[in-house]
């Protein structure tokens, strides 16, 4: 399951929160930053449209009782995260920790994919090319997972390599173009992926072509997030039962059987620590 299809799931389970028969809450914005993907938000609205009629129907909510702002860019995140300051977002691990103190934000959900609540980052490049990221400096790293390089160096590399100044950095959108690229030697000489693209390989007939040369630790996954100062206790703890719930109900199990979420769950602060003392190191 892509990030983009796992915001675009959460996304139509929030964009209606007041329950059928009771008057409408008042307005709750959600942002929802997912970068590093194709997807344009002219793009994901059909699918969010046809999905939320099946969530409207599983959970009897009004619609219009939360706005949604959808992004893939890092620096559009960044305005709407300023301008529209909302009670709930769902962000990639490195905007969450770059809004965390500024927006008081806690995560309250997070999916459990394919057996999993982490995420874990890899770089690629062509056997018997290069033998470690110390033989990779000055070299031509690609991936659509560059536009955050402060979470790369602080979090995913632990502060000892600045993927800015290590490397020259090649950012793309679409993950396929340049895993073929970097295969075929063209203008790259190493890619970053995620889980999810790494396993993707499997299914390409270039994947003999390229072996790992670093692997991450293990970072967890970021759900839904809230502004602890704009929400109540109460408003996180409906949200988060309404997700627990989804993919036990009938037809909520099918949806979620589609994007390959196993469940949600109430988020662990304290699977946090690590990831936030690695970001405010020094």
């Amino acid at each position: 399951m892509t990030r983009t299809a796992l915001s675009l799931l959460l996304v139509v389970l929030l964009c209606g929160s007041a329950q059928a028969g009771e008057a409408p809450a008042p307005p709750i914005t959600v942002v929802i930053c997912y970068p590093g993907g194709p997807v344009r938000a002219s793009d994901a609205k059909p699918a969010m449209d046809s999905m939320l009629a099946v969530i409207e129907e599983i959970g009897q909510w009004h619609k219009g009782s939360i706005t949604c702002e959808f992004t893939s860019r890092v620096e559009e995140c960044r305005k709407l995260m300023t301008s529209k300051d909302p009670q709930f977002a769902i962000l990639s691990v490195g905007l969450y920790l770059e809004h965390l103190q500024k927006h008081h934000l806690v995560p309250v959900a997070q999916p459990n994919i394919d057996g999993r609540t982490t995420d874990t980052y890899r770089i690629l490049v062509r056997k018997d090319s290069f033998g470690s990221l110390a033989e990779l400096k000055g070299k031509t790293l690609g991936g659509t997972l560059l536009g955050e390089p402060k979470f790369l160096w602080k979090v995913v590399f632990k502060s000892k390599i600045n993927p800015a100044k290590h490397f020259k950095l090649a950012p793309s959108r679409r993950a396929l173009r340049a895993l073929r690229n970097l295969s075929k030697g063209r203008k790259l000489d190493a890619i970053i992926v995620n889980e999810q693209q790494y396993k993707s390989l499997t299914s390409l007939p270039l994947a003999d072509k390229l072996e790992v040369v670093f692997t991450s630790d293990p970072i967890p996954l970021v759900g839904l997030l809230a502004n602890t100062q704009k929400t109540s206790r109460l408003e996180r703890d409906r949200i988060t039962q309404a997700l627990s719930s989804m993919c036990t109900h009938s037809k909520g199990r099918e949806l979620c059987e589609l994007f390959g979420i196993e469940s949600f769950g109430p988020a662990n602060a304290k699977s946090y620590q690590t990831i936030t003392k690695l970001w405010n190191s020094r």
